[in-house]
């Protein structure tokens, strides 16, 4: 009997009295389901297990008003107890009247119990006929002296609890319960005991949060409960499957109809009533019913009351609910779905006219069948953007989907293009369809529509085909110059338009300047005209103030989503990291990031974080760059059969962000796929070539790698992307020419790199060019060049490159004989590198220094800081429970490597197992490096 001690040990005290010679009696109270009857049975085999004679009688409402029904149950049983099938004539004396066949019945029971203590049991008191309660109220008043417990349950599914007007009080449930010796409400069980009930059923392990779901949607009453579990087992649920959410959702009708059978008598109406209350509640009152039932509103008012005081229903400070979740979800499965569906659209009819708060009829019409009125059109798009602003994606939704069904002619297309803004939080596809159809219907509105098309532009080019991008805009356009349509808006879509001229790589426009243009007011005008002359002097490798300055401008003008043109601001952001102004860059995007994720933007949030990982990368921050990476691969959109743009925006920096911090086997995978060509989309194509090819360099397959890199190259120049600030391929190639024995060509690729990056003016781009210079110069010209390669790099806070200058100038005073110097800049080179987490570099550098007679500082081989980034990275997802099979996958290594991090991991953190794992690897974003060298 789980939470049931109290009253077993009332049972317990009862029986003792009874043992004892005494009479005693006991009433449980409680609602449909508590558990009165589950007791009853409890204390019979308890009194039977101690000797006791037992007689269990049952009251039923049908047979309320038959006479004697519980007596005639009683004296049957007491009969059969003293071994007689009928009673001896000296106790029939009271046959007749209702008061003489009492007193008969009691010298009955006086018999019964002078051969063995007696426990009498009537279980529903509340149905007994008024003819057994003037019998209980007899034996009552005479228990003492007599051997007896009187056990009696009282539920409150009663119509009244004063019996019929005009009788005797006394003759009443209500009458006779006040002479119990003592009075027991049963209330529902604990926590513990629902999480017991419920792994016992289920034959697994319940989280707290299920069970206190389940007890919140019970009441805890073991018949709901049971109910419940059996609702579990027919739709095959489990606690896997069953978030503890939605519990209360869950209607086994079974309730409903031993409700309805229980109630009968209190009204014909009860069945309208319980099922208009499952849809408003709480907050019933008999005028909402009414209106939904149909019924006066005084009666349904009174129907009400009659629930309350049977405990179905709760009265509260909202109105009147269910004390249960559970029952009022059991009517609501019960009904058919289009009457479900008819009710919400009358409580949302009813609650509107009487001014109720806007939340409340939404969330009735949200599953009601259409009304067809303007008012709720326009509810439904209010709790769109209430939603919105909740960063609730999927419930604005499915308000701008059902209000779809509200809308008069003319209407559907603005809800229209509200869906595509909300598809494309959660991929590009999806809104591209849904913009495609809003485009279609609105071809006589102009500026509608002209918004929609550049909403649908953004979208597939998101999706990788920024020809197509481009194609639907010189539509627009070219329509927008024969229509005359406004002067403003033609200046934003021709912005809008060279800009995508130029990121397809056609022949670049004349810039116009920003704010020349009198049409150019609106805010998202003035950022298109701003952005394209910013991007067209990044792009060509000109005027860097200029674009730095316009980038500025461009973004610093407001929008009212994080959607507004988020592909060109964060064009944007990259243009100030690759002009040496990484920090604002990293700033901008993070704050980006922050209202993306507040927004619920999934794709936004993606390729934020793509040109996120990028402004890490440049910065030196490698943990950064990985985690951003990882979370855009892993989390971000998934369209079939091809590579979305942020994710081939992002593989790059991924997978030369791997190979600095020590993962190489993780960064072959990452860039060598064999499809990574035919599935990139064209624009992020020279990027991946880049990454790949100085990869390749890099693990000493440079033919191939050289390769890449002049592809890169042509494809850069075919767009006339010549500024080295995106990607320094001229360097790369120029360092892999010279390892082929080709030094000609290396000359040539340098000096045009070093005069491209001079003539941008980014601090980055020349140190990197001056590196490569260096690395190519006579001997005695190196120190010179790395020295001043390394001076800009610091400048531009270019960590990593600043660091592997550093090193090659280590080298060149090494092979000079100037030992003491090159250990100084070899140190430096070591800080720095640990600084950025990369650990190939670091290694590489501890040799270095050794050779130049240094002695590294030990490693630090135990603790959290002794953890490598792939080692940490792998003690994460383990601590998170995922299996070695789905960490292998995740970061694309074999599960004979993860096996092999997490040993190491064990080993350094002195555990050994997964469970301690989550209590030592910290924070996700900590980045630990290798201890510095002295």
């Amino acid at each position: 009997m789980l939470s049931r001690d109290s009253e077993m040990g009332a049972v317990d005290r009862a029986l003792n009295t009874a043992d004892a010679g005494m009479g005693a009696s006991l009433l449980l109270e409680g609602g449909i389901g508590v558990g009165k009857s589950h007791l009853v049975r409890a204390a019979l085999q308890a009194a039977r297990g101690r000797g006791f004679e037992t007689v269990a009688a049952r009251a039923v409402p049908r047979e309320r008003d038959r006479p004697c029904g519980v007596l005639h149950q009683v004296r049957d049983q007491l009969l059969g107890v003293l071994g007689a099938r009928t009673p001896p004539e000296r106790l029939l004396s009271g046959e007749g009247s209702a008061e003489r066949e009492a007193a008969g019945l009691h010298r009955l029971t006086v018999a019964a119990a002078d051969r063995a203590p007696l426990l009498i049991v009537i279980d529903d008191l509340q149905w007994t006929d008024v003819a057994s309660l003037q019998w209980l109220g007899y034996l009552m008043a005479r228990l003492e002296g007599v051997p007896l417990v009187l056990l009696a349950t009282l539920g409150l599914d009663r119509p009244d609890l004063t019996g019929r007007a005009g009788g005797d009080p006394a003759e009443t449930p209500a009458g006779v319960a006040s002479g119990f010796h003592r009075r027991m409400v049963l209330q529902g069980l604990s926590t513990d005991s629902v999480g017991y009930l419920l792994a016992s059923f289920l034959g697994e392990r319940i989280s707290g949060d299920l069970a206190g779901a389940c007890l919140t949607a019970t009441g805890g009453y073991p018949w709901l409960l049971q109910a419940l579990l059996r609702e579990l087992r027919r739709t095959g649920l489990g606690p896997v499957e069953l978030p503890a959410h939605r519990v209360a959702e869950l209607g086994p009708v079974e309730v409903a109809e031993t409700l309805l059978a229980r109630l009968t008598g209190c009204s014909p109406d009860i069945e309208a009533v319980l099922e208009a209350a499952s849809i408003v509640a709480p907050g019933a009152d008999g005028e909402l019913v009414a209106r939904l039932t149909r019924l006066d509103p005084t009666e349904a008012a009174d129907v009400l009351y009659r629930l309350v005081r049977c405990g179905v229903l709760t009265e509260g400070p909202d109105g009147i609910g269910f004390g249960q979740p559970v029952v009022a979800a059991a009517f609501r499965a019960r009904m058919r779905p289009s009457e479900r569906a008819r009710l919400h659209a009358e409580a949302a009819k009813a609650l509107y006219a009487t001014g109720a708060a806007r939340e409340r009829v939404s969330a009735h019409l949200l599953p009601g069948s259409p009304i067809g009125t303007p008012w709720a059109r326009r509810l439904l798009v209010d709790a769109s953007d209430a939603a919105l602003a909740d960063g609730d994606l999927p419930r604005a939704r499915v308000c701008l989907e059902r209000g779809l069904a509200e809308c008069g002619p003319g209407e559907e297309a603005d809800l229209l293009r509200r869906l595509g803004r909300i598809e494309l939080a959660d991929g590009p596809e999806a809104a591209v369809t849904r913009l495609r159809r809003t485009v279609d219907l609105l071809r006589g509105n102009t500026q509608h529509r002209a918004m929609v098309v550049l909403d649908l532009a953004q979208a597939v080019a998101m999706a990788g085909d920024v020809a197509e991008a481009l194609r639907i805009v010189r539509e627009e356009a070219g329509e927008l110059a024969r229509s005359g349509a406004d002067k403003k808006l033609r200046a934003g879509f021709h912005a809008v338009r060279d800009l995508l001229e130029l990121l397809a790589g056609h022949t670049a426009p004349t810039a116009r300047p920003a704010l020349l243009s009198e049409a150019a007011r609106s805010p998202w005008v003035r950022r298109a005209e701003a952005a394209l002359p910013a991007m067209s002097a990044h792009w060509s490798g000109r005027q860097r103030a200029d674009a730095v300055r316009q980038a500025r401008l461009a973004l610093s003008e407001p929008v009212s989503s994080v959607n507004d043109h988020a592909l060109m601001r964060l064009g944007l952001v990259l243009v100030l990291a690759r002009s040496g102004a990484g920090e604002e860059a990293l700033e901008t995007a993070r704050t980006m990031l922050a209202a993306a994720n507040a927004e619920g933007s999934r794709t936004v949030a993606a390729l934020t974080r793509a040109a996120l990982a990028e402004c890490a990368f440049r910065t030196g921050r490698l943990g950064e760059c990985l985690d951003a990476a990882h979370e855009v691969l892993e989390r971000g959109p998934e369209p079939a059969g091809h590579t979305w743009l942020g994710s081939a925006l992002v593989r790059g920096w991924f997978g030369s962000a791997l190979h600095e911090s020590g993962e190489p086997d993780r960064a072959q995978r990452v860039l060598l796929e064999p499809e990574l060509e035919t599935t990139a989309p064209a624009v992020a194509l020279p990027g991946l070539l880049f990454h790949r090819g100085r990869l390749q360099v890099a693990m000493g397959r440079v033919p191939s790698g050289l390769a890449d890199l002049e592809e890169c190259g042509r494809l850069l120049r075919q767009r006339g992307w010549t500024n080295p600030a995106l990607y320094p391929w001229r360097s790369e190639a120029a360092l892999a020419h010279a390892r082929l024995g080709d030094e000609s060509a290396a000359q040539r690729l340098v000096a045009e790199e070093l005069t491209l990056a001079r003539a941008y003016g980014t601090s980055h781009a020349v140190g990197v060019a001056l590196r490569a210079a260096g690395l190519l110069a006579p001997a005695q010209e190196r120190p010179a060049l790395l020295g001043e390669a390394a001076r800009l790099l610091r400048e531009a806070g270019a960590a990593l490159d600043e660091a592997r200058t550093l090193r090659d100038l280590g080298r060149e005073l090494m092979r000079a004989d100037r030992a003491r110097q090159a250990r100084e800049h070899l140190r430096a080179a070591a800080a720095l590198a640990e600084k950025c987490g990369a650990h190939t570099l670091v290694q590489e550098l501890r040799r270095d220094m050794i050779e130049a007679g240094a002695r590294p500082r030990r490693h630090t081989e135990t603790g959290p800081g002794s953890l490598t980034p792939a080692e940490r990275r792998t003690a994460l997802l383990a601590a998170e429970g995922l299996t070695n099979r789905e960490i292998a996958d995740q970061l694309y290594v074999t599960r004979r490597t993860v096996e092999m991090h997490l040993s190491r991991v064990y080993r350094k953190l002195s555990i050994s197992d997964r469970r301690s794992l989550r209590l030592v690897t910290g924070d996700r974003h900590g980045h630990e490096a290798t201890a510095p060298c002295a």
